[in-house]
């Protein structure tokens, strides 16, 4: 996407867009024709959100994904609201312009898209379809989805929360008398206490670690207590610690009377959404994801660099992590975790219900009122006070944070990649709520801990998974084993039951994109797979790769990368590539040179060059100048982006010679770049890559 953008511009646009025909359901056509005999189902539809509120217009945006090969006869997809006595109204277009203001990222790449303002008068279900026109005789449709209208949250029962949560705070203190070592009695008052409060249903007691409040209204909150040390920080993930004294009289559980480390609590048959072409003992990208919320207090542990560091040691050099840390570990990141082979979280846990964020809870900003009261009035997250009490049973910090629940996880938009989470926060097997909410989107293993667990513990078993799974290359059922927390209360390291057989590959994986998804990939900026651009088709099969310096919604120029071994009967890298690019041709022999780049990270970390190509050296290639197009091809206005004509290559074949590494890793890079500037932009399709 551009950076040079007329604010002011985009956002009268994006007014009139809100005021054109066919975005709300008052503007809608009634009854459209009948399904006919011939109607399939085409593809997916998906919504974003799929909850909106009672008597308030709220922005949802559809995305109609249809099958390769499937073309609808005006180019476009009509979105169908079926109604309570099954008559069906037409509400407005989706389509595949590649307007942002349409929530449409490519043009003519088969994803059709709309926003709608949806304003209904009642509580429960409402059911969407998309609609395509095949033929005559046939349409294509996706599968019904469902958005629930929920209620208002009012502002008095989020006043009841608040008021709630600090006077507990209160009353915990009151309770401890100055002494913290007396939290369990504390706590038992607490809870006992919040059950008298107008507007609390009920309470659920963790401990001497926290208390999940269940309010009237249908909503959540809780209040967390954790026992500082002399020097403010804290050594637990989910509550109370105990003081050094008792923790140093604890003596460590011999390896060989530990708790095996699984959970029949679990149920093996938990409902879970596969990855149908992937593999299922692959995890699916070298993505990894460190979460850490509270970073700033657990000196001096710090789990993701612990993390990192450890797969930095791997002969593979495709693991691409992404940390956030404090306040910066918040909704959204939670909100986009699907993209990740890899998630450690190092955060407060409760119950084996409850992941805690660093996001300030402030009912004052737009994001709580557009996004997280519907969420919170649907019990999907909710507020916490989260405290921290002194060494003379006082308050430390205090904090009012989002939090969220197995709903949240099972709503997020997309399908983990056969991922492994490593849930370290306190009790995170203690319950199957969150573990088997990531099983259900895609993951294959959970690690967790049956009670509260110390950071120092969680950062020896996070090094360990990182060492086993990442550096050694070993099944998550090798990765696996039995180990308690030394201190008190001795937390089992659990797994929940899944694919022991689940790792890493050691062979380039979705070479053809043929999965339809960008799995096996590890993707930076815009990566993505396509099963057309315009007229622009796969050179075999259904699916091909795309990677450019920013199309649709993306700011960052696009990479994909993957390791593997090269066996001893290898000898060649062979792929088909095509280059598009809006700086055809008048910014040839200009500052303006985006380019196309093929690279091998070799196991020892240096790099080789395959390939790389500027404007100006394909321009030469194919005879190109300012003035005359030579042998590239015009494809707009069939093929467009954001600013000017579009000429492209056509398919190119290369092969490159890979003898010399021969029993070796190495990593390959595809990568699209901008030089000089980020309006104009390129795209190179990618396809049949073989390695024989």
């Amino acid at each position: 996407m551009k950076t040079k953008i007329i604010y002011f511009l985009c956002l009268a646009s994006y007014v009139l867009f809100l005021l054109i025909p066919g975005c709300s359901e008052e503007n809608s056509v009634t009854n459209p024709p009948p399904p006919g005999q011939n109607d399939l189902v085409v593809g997916t539809l998906i919504t974003t959100p799929n909850t909106v509120t009672v008597n308030l217009n709220d922005t949802v945006l559809f995305r109609f994904t249809v099958n390769p090969g499937v073309r609808f006869t005006d180019s476009v997809s009509r979105l169908i609201k079926i109604n309570a006595n099954n008559t069906e109204t037409e509400i407005g277009l989706l389509e595949d312009n590649g307007n942002l203001q349409n929530g449409d990222e490519i043009a003519n790449d088969n994803i059709f898209s709309g926003r709608f303002i949806i304003n209904e008068l009642s509580q429960g279900d409402i059911k969407y379809k998309a609609k395509g026109i095949i033929s005559s005789t046939s349409n294509g449709y996706s599968p019904i989805v469902t958005i629930a209208v929920l209620s208002e949250l009012s502002s008095n029962d989020v006043k009841t929360v608040f008021t709630t949560q600090a006077n507990a705070q209160n009353q915990l203190i009151t309770y401890l008398a100055g002494n913290p070592n007396n939290i369990d009695n504390a706590s038992t008052q607490l809870a006992s206490w919040l059950q008298t409060q107008t507007g609390v249903q009920s309470v659920e007691r963790a401990g001497n670690t926290g208390i999940l409040i269940h309010y009237s209204s249908g909503i959540s909150g809780g209040i967390l207590f954790s026992l500082a040390n002399s020097s403010g920080a804290i050594s637990t993930l989910g509550g109370a610690g105990i003081s050094d004294t008792l923790r140093r009289n604890n003596k460590a559980i011999h390896p060989s009377k530990q708790t095996v480390g699984t959970n029949d609590f679990y149920n093996d048959n938990a409902s879970q959404s596969d990855n149908i072409l992937l593999d299922p003992n692959t995890i699916g990208n070298r993505n990894v994801l460190i979460y850490e919320p509270f970073l700033a207090i657990y000196p001096p542990y710090n789990v993701g660099q612990k993390v990192k560091s450890r797969l930095e040691q791997s002969l593979c050099k495709d693991y691409n992590v992404t940390t956030y840390v404090n306040q910066e570990a918040n909704i959204a990141v939670l909100s986009d975790i699907t993209k990740y082979g890899m998630v450690v979280f190092t955060t407060h846990g409760l119950l084996g219900k409850s992941l805690f964020t660093g996001e300030i809870a402030d009912t004052n900003l737009a994001v709580y009122k557009n996004k997280y009261k519907a969420l919170i009035k649907a019990d999907k997250m909710s507020i916490w006070k989260n405290i921290v009490i002194s060494t003379v049973g006082t308050v430390n910090t205090s904090a009012d944070v989002y939090v969220v629940n197995n709903k949240f996880i099972s709503d997020i938009t997309g399908t983990f990649p056969n991922s492994v989470i490593v849930n370290n926060s306190c009790e995170s097997s203690m319950n199957p709520d969150l573990a088997n909410a990531f099983l259900g989107k895609g993951a294959k293993s959970y690690f967790g801990y049956s009670k509260v667990v110390h950071v120092g513990f969680v950062q020896t078993i996070s090094d360990s998974i990182a060492k086993r799974l990442g550096v050694e290359s070993k099944t998550t059922g090798n990765t696996f084993f039995n180990a308690s927390d030394p201190e008190s209360p001795f937390a089992v390291f659990e797994k929940k039951i899944g694919s022991d057989d689940l790792g890493y590959s050691a062979s380039l994986i979705n070479k053809d994109f043929e999965e339809g998804k960008i799995e096996g990939w590890t993707r930076s900026g815009d990566g993505r797979v396509i099963s057309r651009l315009g007229n622009v088709n796969p050179t075999q099969g259904s699916f091909m790769g795309i990677i450019s310096t920013g199309l649709g919604y993306t700011t960052s120029s696009g990479s994909i990368s993957q390791c593997f071994t090269v066996q001893n009967n290898q000898s060649s890298l062979k792929l088909k590539w095509n280059f598009l690019s809006e700086e055809f041709l008048e910014y040839i022999n200009s500052q303006f040179q985006d380019y196309f780049r093929i690279k091998i990270i070799k196991q020892d970390g240096s790099e080789v060059i395959l390939l790389s190509k500027t404007i100006d050296q394909i321009a030469a290639q194919f005879g190109a100048t300012q003035q005359n197009a030579g042998s590239l091809i015009p494809v707009s206005p069939d093929i467009v982006f954001d600013q000017g004509g579009v000429y492209m290559t056509g398919w190119q074949d290369i092969t490159f010679d890979i003898t010399a590494y021969r029993g070796q890793v190495i990593t390959i890079i595809f990568s699209a770049g901008d030089v000089g500037d980020s309006i104009y932009d390129t795209a190179i399709l990618l396809d049949d890559i073989i390695i024989q």
